[in-house]
């Protein structure tokens, strides 16, 4: 008898106890979980910046490839082919240059005549000196720089003929002798196409050619040949329509 009342008493005490546990506010469920359709999406707009590079993983532009032909350096992109050539200084001595010939050539009213025929047109007519002197650069580029000063005497509204010269036949880089005779010629043509009335500009040539070495002293003598070529140009004019628009204050 003793035994089942002790065992009923155990049995209310454990019985209380679980009821006030249950009545603590501590010890309530916990709500159940979100599920993933609850859970907030991110903003289009962090996505997108997370999406995008950073701005220092953005390349930088690669120079030109270049390459390497009769032991001069070139652009690859330059669409010609290197010609070599040796020039008369004039002076007992000669030297070496090189020139860009376009792989493609237009086809003009004049290029079915021949050399000497063209040769003899030019005398007068600034097309048919402009067609030989891109056609004998691949030959005769000193020939080729005389027939295309002289289109340009001829009508001097175009200064196509010598800026040609300076982009096609002198388009060379590298620190080469070559080279900086390309520079050289390219401002000496560039220049008198100025002089003669054209606005593009040469600082970005007078830039490179302080990066070869170029100084004062030997940026005056590239201003000589500025004039040497303004004064033949000022004597095809005088001798064809007896005036010159070239200014002798220029000479």
């Amino acid at each position: 008898m003793k035994t089942k009342l002790t065992l009923l008493l155990l049995t209310l005490v454990v019985a209380c106890v679980i009821a006030t546990q249950l009545e603590r506010p501590d010890t309530a469920p916990l709500p159940p979980a979100a599920t993933p359709a609850d859970a907030p999406a991110k903003l289009p707009a962090i996505v997108a910046e997370e999406d995008s590079p950073e701005p220092d993983s953005v390349a930088a532009p690669e120079p030109p490839a270049t390459e390497m032909v009769m032991g001069i350096e070139v652009r690859k992109d330059r669409h010609c082919s290197v010609q070599r050539h040796y020039i008369d200084l004039g002076n007992g001595t000669v030297t070496d240059a090189y020139s860009c010939v376009p792989n493609k050539t237009a086809v003009g009213e004049y290029d079915h005549y021949s050399d000497d025929e063209l040769r003899v047109l030019s005398y007068n007519d600034a097309r048919a000196a402009s067609v030989l002197g891109k056609r004998l650069v691949e030959v005769d580029l000193a020939e080729s720089r005389r027939l295309l000063l002289r289109a340009v005497a001829l009508k001097p509204a175009n200064l196509d003929p010598v800026m040609w010269l300076a982009a096609q036949a002198y388009s060379l880089t590298g620190e080469s002798t070559a080279a900086q005779s390309a520079r050289a010629n390219t401002y000496v043509l560039t220049r008198t196409a100025q002089a003669m009335g054209s606005a593009v500009d040469v600082q970005w040539i007078l830039e490179d050619l302080d990066g070869a070495g170029f100084g004062e002293k030997e940026i005056a003598v590239l201003e000589e040949r500025v004039r040497e070529n303004l004064r033949r140009i000022r004597e095809i004019q005088l001798e064809i329509y007896g005036e010159s628009l070239v200014d002798e204050v220029l000479l």
